[in-house]
This record gives structure tokens, sequence and C-alpha cells, in this order.
């Protein structure tokens, strides 16, 4: 520590800190001050002569009298102090704010440094944020119903889909309730109908409660009542409860509303509560309740499935005691209804998993995206922290020379990277606001089971906070441990060099960044290739210049559909249209079970329930359904002897080797029929009914004539022309017929369709978004090294151009490294993505998770992506002048 030559410029700063530092400070400290002035007057002398060397001095007195300042200030502090009033709690408090304050002074000291990190990680927390509260709001957040962990889902299980909830039928849902002694059961359907909302009709979701539903769920009315099992009897005067939207935008929030009267579908109902404004029924918009009014006969039907039932466990009883019950309630109804209920069996399982389970995989596939963008953004910022610590690693030395151990160190550059971390978040909050208020403006996000509950409160910023300082130490505590082990005087001696164990540890963070990009990438490439392939799906039908709406009449009505048909037909501009009970791609719609008259099944067996969609003969034309064989549906087909046309999904499924052209048919049970004996008279192309992810649905197409009383239907209108233009006109001539009537969802089938994919475009724009973010950070990250890299050897790089290594030699052996390190990172990250992406397999179409070809392409980019990185550090590693790299030295 004294192998040094007192020149006049050490003696004078000798003096200097004499004179400024405190007594104790002075005896403790000044020597090792001493030592490290004189080697960087050394170096200055030598580089600059003896004005360099005075200048070095001049430099040092700003920081010199600010330390000076502290010191003497600290020691005031603690003179004031008895000696025994300073507790143990105090001094670290004390400590720790020293840290707070000295890294919120070294941040400030570097704003470029501390702006791109800061935004880096803001980016990487926004992301996280966002995509937490979509989830929190639709898979965590407990349902807004009393005890909600004690309500379930109870209904028929397919053997298509094991453990899944479906509907049920009036008469076993009523032998459920009478059955059940471990849970109270309820059931909902759909009851849509129509209101005068500000002088115009309009048709509004509502809900039909069924054995007392809403008190099932647990929640009081805002004020008033709730429906009971003693308003769904027939004779009961008919009562309805609104929902807080509806009370709001009908009677502008009047509380004197109970006892009104308001029409649905034209029949007066009493007003006898309102539900709270937080209210979300089943994470579904429901306009009203009203009761369920079934006779004795319709609650007998076992043949009409439409009812979701929910159930409340009874005090002490468990879902697995439920589920044992329903078990034994089953097998008594395969015997007693063996005709029905041959392979009943029913499932019961939480109501919010029930809620939430379609949208549950894609959801944690985009946590853990996001998740991977953070992990990359922290390796990135610990990859930057490193290199900053090329540059501070004297600023550290002389606090160890002064007495501060490897703890104290370590802690410090801890406290700076948590100070990085809050201010990160502090943005990432901001940005994940923004984030969010996007994904809600998508219509898909609304069509998220609880959509309304999404929000970013309280919860959302406690997992902002803690992510935030997971982020911090996860990137800071890397670089702290490696600055914190080296010792000043090793650190005065290698000068400006780094030491080799940086080096190593940068590769290993670019090694890792690459492969958790390598697992995004693959995830986002099968979700963009599903994508592409299920674009490429043909429909089965022709969408250009076709326009779709759809009106739902409150009783049934044989002769409004012909003549709004007729009317529409005769616009301008329009070349054909035709009604179709529930439009292509929007569902499998109603089934019923299809039975071969000509091939009856054993007694006791129960066929297989088939889609099928009531139309108009000019259905086919109109939409571009092709005939394949026989003939099309005709207006003189009768109800006397229905024909009906069936699609070549059928065809496959039941006359594979045969001949169905005359083939008789019929659907329903056989005490419930929907008709008694059809023939089948063509065949038709599939069209995709379930999606355009799912396999054609079997179908039979019956004409309106067999089924007159059907009050709700979709028109498809063929026109010449853009079909919005025709839209005004469409909507007139409904009008002219009716004008209380509510015209639906008009759009394009262009719409429809894109509709119909929405989720799925959804979800593999947010996976790409975030795989290209992780891309760009990865390739920052092995340029950043490369270029510490170059410039940490530019000295061997000077002296190898020295002895001949042409430009070429130097430019290959630096991309090397960086394809070394890429493809190390694309290594891992293929054995990474093999593990991981097989939790994908439900949402992928047409691929599978370790589809070879996603993979290859996505190793290539990568590898491409590492030579563009590598490519600017090797161009300049060329441009190396070796005298002028040895003189640095």
């Amino acid at each position: 520590m004294t192998d040094y030559r007192l020149t006049g410029v050490l003696r004078a700063y000798r003096a200097i800190l004499a004179m400024l530092l405190p007594a104790d400070f002075h005896r403790k400290f000044a020597h090792q001050m001493i030592a490290v002035f004189a080697e960087l007057e050394a170096e200055a002398r030598q580089r600059a002569g003896r004005l360099g060397a005075i200048g070095a001095l001049v430099s040092e007195l700003p920081g010199l009298t600010r330390l000076a300042l502290r010191e003497r200030r600290a020691e005031r502090v603690s003179r004031s102090l008895s000696p025994g009033a300073r507790s143990t709690g105090q001094g670290m408090f004390e400590s720790l704010l020293q840290d707070v304050r000295y890294g919120a002074r070294s941040l400030r000291r570097s704003p470029g440094f501390t702006i791109v990190a800061a935004l880096t990680l803001a980016l990487g927390i926004g992301a996280n944020t966002a995509i937490f509260s979509v989830v929190d709001g639709v898979l965590l957040r407990p349902l807004a119903f009393r005890d909600p962990s004690r309500l379930v889902a109870v209904g028929e299980q397919s053997s298509s889909a094991p453990g899944a909830v479906s509907v049920t039928s009036p008469a076993n849902l009523f032998d459920w309730q009478r059955s059940s002694r471990t849970m109270r059961i309820a059931g909902f359907a759909d009851r849509s109908g129509t209101l005068i909302v500000h002088g115009e009709p309009q048709l509004l979701d509502g809900t039909q409660s069924i054995g007392g539903m809403l008190q099932v769920l647990g929640v009081p009315p805002l004020f008033g009542r709730l429906l009971s099992e003693a308003d769904e009897d027939p004779a009961s005067p008919p009562v309805i409860v609104l929902s807080y939207a509806t009370w709001r935008d009908l009677f502008g929030e009047d509380r004197t509303v109970l006892g009104k009267s308001i029409a649905v579908d034209g029949t007066p109902r009493t007003i006898v509560g309102v539900m709270p404004p937080d209210f979300s029924f089943m994470g579904e918009p429901s306009a009203f309740f009203v009761p369920a009014h079934f006779d004795a006969g319709f609650r007998a039907n076992r043949d009409q499935y439409f009812i979701q039932a929910v159930g409340r466990l009874a005090d002490g009883a468990t879902l697995e005691e439920a589920r044992v019950e329903m078990e034994t309630v089953a097998a008594r109804l395969r015997r007693d209804w063996p005709v029905f209920d041959t392979n009943l069996k029913i499932a019961v399982q939480p109501l919010q998993e029930t809620l939430v389970g379609s949208s549950r995989t894609s959801l944690l596939v985009l946590m853990g995206a996001v998740g991977f963008v953070l992990l990359i953004t922290c390796v990135n910022l610990g990859n930057l922290l490193l290199a900053r610590a090329a540059i501070r690693r004297r600023e550290i030395a002389v606090r160890q020379a002064l007495g501060a151990g490897q703890g104290r160190v370590a802690r410090q550059l801890l406290t700076e990277s948590l100070l990085l971390a809050l201010i990160g978040g502090a943005l990432g909050v901001s940005i994940g606001k923004l984030f969010l208020e996007l994904l809600l403006a998508a219509p898909v996000t609304s069509n998220l089971p609880r959509a309304s509950e999404i929000a970013l409160d309280g919860r959302v910023l406690a997992f902002a906070f803690v992510v935030s300082m997971v982020a911090g130490f996860l990137f800071g505590v890397v670089p702290a441990l490696q600055l914190s082990r080296g010792s000043s005087s090793e650190v005065l001696r290698d000068g400006s060099r780094g030491s080799s164990s940086h080096q190593w540890t940068r590769s290993v963070l670019v090694v890792a960044e690459v492969a958790l990009a390598m697992v995004l990438l693959a995830g986002a490439g099968l979700l963009l290739r599903s994508f592409a392939l299920l674009q490429r799906v043909d429909p089965g039908v022709r969408r250009e210049g076709l326009l779709t709406f759809s009106i739902r009449l409150s009783q049934p009505n044989p002769t409004f559909f012909p003549r709004a048909l007729a009317r529409i037909e005769a616009l301008p501009g329009v070349r054909a249209a035709a009604l179709v009970s529930q439009l292509p791609v929007t569902g499998r719609g109603i089934g019923a079970w299809l039975n071969r008259i000509d091939r009856p099944l054993p007694a006791g067996v129960n066929p297989t329930g088939e889609a099928y969609r009531v139309v108009t003969p000019e259905y086919f034309s109109t939409i571009g359904i092709v005939l394949e064989r026989g003939r099309l549906l005709q207006s003189t087909d009768s109800k006397d002897a229905p024909a009906v046309v069936v699609n070549a999904a059928l065809v496959r499924k039941y006359y594979r080797d045969e001949e169905p052209l005359g083939k008789p048919i019929y659907l329903g049970a056989p005490d419930n029929r929907l008709f008694q004996r059809a023939s089948i008279v063509g065949v038709v192309s599939d069209t995709r009914d379930a999606g355009l992810g799912n396999s054609p649905l079997p179908t039979v197409y019956i004409p309106t004539t067999v089924m007159p009383w059907w009050n709700r239907f979709s028109f498809v209108v063929r026109t010449q022309q853009d079909p919005i233009a025709v839209a005004s006109a469409v909507r007139a001539a409904v009008r002219e017929i009716d004008a209380t009537l509510p015209v639906r969802d008009m759009q394009t089938m262009e719409t429809v369709l894109s509709t119909a994919i929405a989720p799925a475009r959804w979800s593999t724009a947010l996976l790409g978004v975030f795989a290209g973010i992780a891309l760009v950070i990865a390739v920052l990250g092995v340029f950043g090294v490369l270029s510490y890299i170059v410039t940490q050897r530019t000295r061997e790089l000077g002296i190898r151009i020295a002895l001949g290594a042409a430009p070429g030699q130097v430019r290959r052996m630096v991309v090397r490294r960086g394809l070394a390190l890429g493809g190390a990172g694309i290594a891992a990250g293929f054995v990474a993505s093999v593990l991981l992406t097989r939790f994908m397999a439900s949402l992928l179409f047409g691929v599978t998770p370790t589809d070879p070809l996603t993979f290859a392409g996505v190793a290539m980019l990568l590898a491409l992506a590492a030579v563009l990185a590598s490519y600017l550090p090797a161009a300049r590693a060329t441009r190396v002048d070796p005298m002028c790299a040895l003189r640095a030295e």
C-alpha cells in the first residue's frame, strides 16, 4: 500500500485530506485513500504528464468535499445521541437509508442506463400486469356469490367429453332436486325477450330461473326480493327481477319501481326486485330474470335438453359425497327410464372450474409467455449491470479500500437493483394499464367468462409490486455478488480490463436468454401455424356478398318470415334470401336423436343425438352449399310427406356403404318426435357448424314447412354489391311488416367467419408480440456480450492484426463466438420447448406440439439473429488499430 513515490501532487492530496476529513475518519481511512489516489495520479501522470496529475487532483476535490460534509454531519448526529440511544434497529435503518440515497445518486449519475433499464423492465412488468389482470379476473378471483367454494355445477356427462358438465332435461333436473341430500339444486335457461327501451324494441338476453336459482347462488338483491320457487307455479302472477343496468336504463334508478309493470314479449310482468350493480350472472350479461312456468306435462319432459344446473353443497357435505350421491341417482334413473337415460352419468364439479374451463389453457399459456418475457428481461438487465460493473469497478474498489466489506457492497448494489425495479415497476403499472385497456377493447376479450370482473385493482398492484421486487433481486443478485467479491488491489492492478469470470457469467446469461426466447418463439410459431391452417379451412359457404341477421318472434307466426323474405328479395341489389335456424360456424345448435326406420336399434339402446337445422329451400343456393346428389328441398315439400336433406358427414357416419337417398328416418324420442317419417332426398356438402377447427357435424336439414312454429331464424341475404350497403333497406323492409321487432346481429358472413376464429387470432397475436419482444431482447443480449468481449479483447485483436490476421479472419472469430452462444441457447431452448409446448396441445390445430417444421424454422431464425447480432461487433473488431490498441494498454 505504501509502494509509491510521494510526489508534490500526492503531498497536496494528503494535506487536503487532513484538512477536510473528520479526525476519526481520517485516522481510519486516509492511508487507504492516499494509496488509491496514488494509483490514479500515476496513471494520469503517465497519460498526460504533470498537468494530468494536477487534473486528477482537481477532479477528486468535489467528491472529497461531499464526503467530508457527509462525514462531519454524521459525526455531529452521532455526538448528539447518547451512547445508549442508538438501537440496533435505528442503526440498520440509517444504514439502509444511506444505501437508498447512494443508490439513487448512482442511478441519477447514469441517466442513459437508468432510462433504458427502467423502460425495458417496465415492458416486462407491464405485460405481466395486464395479463395477470385477465387471469386474476377470470381464473383466480372467487365468484361474487355467498360462500362460492360450496357452489357446484351439476349436469349430464357425455361419453365424448368425460368430466364435462352438460345440459339436462326438466324431468331429470326435478328428479335430482328431489333425490339429493348433499346439495340444493336449481337450474336456469336462456330466456331472451323483447323489451321496449327508450321507445325502441330491443331483444335482450334474459334468464329463466328454475328452482330458486338466484337464492341458491346466494346474492341479495339491491332492493326488493329474489325470485322464489313459488313464483314458478304456472298459476302465480308473472313477475320479473331486473339487472342493475336494465333498471338504470329503463327507470333512471328510480327506487319506487317495485310493483310497476314491464312488458316482456308483450306480456306484462310485475317488477319485484333489482340486482346489485356488481352482480354478474355466471360471467354472462343478463338483462332480467323471470321464473320458469312449466306445466305438469313439461316438467315430466325427458327429451329436451336445455337446462343448466347449479347446486350448493349442504353444510358439512363434501364434493366427493355429492358425486357419490349423484352416481346413485344416475343408476336409478338408468334403471327407471331406460329409453331416455340408458347411458346417463351425472357430473358434479366446482362451479368456478366449469365457468372458466374453456379459457384456462390459453390464459395460462399467455401468463407463462409474459413470465418468460420478464425472465428474459431480467437476464438482459443482469447483463447490463455486469457491463456497467466494468465501469464501476474502481468505484467499488475505493469503497472496499475505505473499509466496506463484501456483504456491505453486495447489499448496496442490490439496493440499487431494487430501486431500479421499483422505478420499472411504477412505469410498468402505467404500461400495463394501457395494455389492459387495449385488451379489453378487443371484442374477443369481452367474450371471456367473467370478463366484467377483469380490473387493475389492489390485487393486481400487489402482484406488480411483488414481481418488481423479485425481478430486481433476480437481475441484481449476480452482478452484486460478482462485484463484491473482487479485491481493490486486484482491480487497481487490472486497470480497465474486465475479469474472465464476468465474461463467463455474461455468456451463461446470454445462453439462458436465447433458450428462453426459443421456448417463446416455438410456442408462438406453433400457434401461428395453427392459425394459418385454420384460416385455410373451407367453411363450406361462399362468404362474399352475404349479409346475415336474426329475428326472434315472441310468439310463433307462420306468415311473418315468408313475408319478410319476399320483401327482402324484392329489394334492389338483393339476389337471393333464405332462412336458417342457426348460421354455420356458430355452434352445433339443437340436436335430437336420429333414428333409421329401415334399421331400428335393439331395444334399450339409445340412438345418437345429431344436429339439425331448419331451413327454407333457397338456403343452400343462397349460402353456397353444394348439392352432391339427389335434390334440394322444394317449396312443395309438405309436413305430411316430409323430405329432408343431409350432409356428407351424416352419410359417412350412417350410410357409408349404402345409398342414402330415399331412406326413411325420424328425429326425436319415440314419444316426442319432430316428425314421424321423412325421406332423405338429397346430400349436400359439409359446413363447419361447430367451428372451423372442428370436424363437420352430421346434420339433417329440415324444411320450415315441417316446423312452422319455429320462431327464431337467421336471415342470409346474397347481394350484388357490398352487403352493408343494403343493410338499411333490409332493416326498413322488416319494419314495414312489424315495427316492434328488433333486428339483431346484422353483419356480413365475412364477419361471422372472422368472429369464429377470433379467440385463436387473439392468442396467436398476443403470444407473437411477446415472442417478438423476447427475440429483440435476446438479440440485444448477444450483441451486448460480443461488444463487451471485443472491447475487452482490443489489445489481443490489435496484436493479431499486427501479426497479419486478415479482417475476414477476425470477423469470423467474433461471429463464431456469437454463433456458439446462440447455438448453446438454441440447444437448451429446444429441450425446454419439447417439454413445455405439449401443454399447448389443446390450442393447436393441424400441428403437433413438437412440429419439426416449426422447431427448425425457429432455430434458423434464432441462428440468423445471432449472426446479425454478432456482425456489428465483428465489423468493429476488424477496424482496431494495432498501435492504438497497444498504447491504450
